[in-house]
Formats: structure tokens, sequence, C-alpha cells
């Protein structure tokens, strides 16, 4: 396959999973052996049904969850995109209770990268700015300055 069409399948993947919220799509575009190296808080790798089951907590916390590609990268078998994310916080989400539902009032940022062979994603890695995420909610302080302990000079 060319770049250009593990690009399309990048983007399917955003376009129809997580904004469309179709996760039979995942099924078409991931083999069944993939691995996923970024989903579990834990650090544990994930396989096709621990993605759907993230996308699900996602959606199930954000139902008008929206992610959007600022930038595509492709050079072989390899896509990158620079995502964009918002959504309004109406369900649970990781334990996490609704707060006001108010919509996350900044957008989060992070990367996810794609490894295609055969027309199938067989393994990603992603960043995300969890903790920017975590303070939107109001679960971390905003200002982490007064939680840092002080400084030791002895």
């Amino acid at each position: 396959m060319t770049t250009q069409e593990n690009k399309a399948i990048v983007r399917r993947f955003v376009r129809e999973v997580w904004n469309e919220q179709n996760l039979d799509v995942v099924d078409e575009l991931y083999s069944p052996d993939y691995v996923g190296h970024w989903y579990q808080l834990g650090g544990e790798d994930v396989d096709r049904d621990g993605l759907k089951a993230f996308v699900r907590e996602i959606h199930r916390g954000f139902p008008d969850f929206r992610m959007d590609i600022e930038f595509i990268h492709g050079e072989d078998v390899l896509v990158t995109v620079g995502f964009t994310s918002r959504g309004t916080h109406e369900g649970e989400f990781m334990g996490i209770p609704p707060g006001d539902g108010g919509t996350v009032d900044r957008a989060t940022p992070g990367h996810l990268t794609s490894r295609i062979e055969g027309g199938e994603i067989v393994e990603g890695w992603a960043t995300w700015d969890a903790l920017g995420l975590l303070q939107a909610l109001g679960v971390v302080p905003r200002d982490l300055a007064g939680a840092a302990p002080e400084a030791d000079d002895d």
C-alpha cells in the first residue's frame, strides 16, 4: 500500500470510530493481532477489544466527543496524526462522575502513530494530555506549584 492509502486508513479511523462512534470499523481497519501501546493507565498493551473498550469509555463520558486532525505525516508503513479533542463531560469517565456537565474548556492535544501492513493497522502508539484533561475536569488542581513539596536545601 502507498503512504497516501495508509493515511486514508488513519483518517477513516478518526472520522468513523472517534467522531461517528462506529466501533465496527475497528474490526475492518485493525488486524486481529493488533497491539496498542497506549490505552491502559497502568501502561499495559491492549488488543483490538481493548482499543474498542477505551473508545467506548471515552464516548460514555463524553457523548459528543470530537477528535480533529491537526496534522498528518506518513512514511512507508507509519502514519502519525497530531490531534485535538473536545467533548462535554456528561457521563462517568475513568471512574470520574460528571461534574457540571460542562464542555472541557480546552482542547486536549495528542499524537497517534499507526503501523499499517497489508491494509490493516497492526500496531499503535499514542500520547495525550491526560493531566490537562484531569485538570479541566476539576480532578487535579490547575496550579500544581502549591502541591509540590518545598525544596530541602540542606
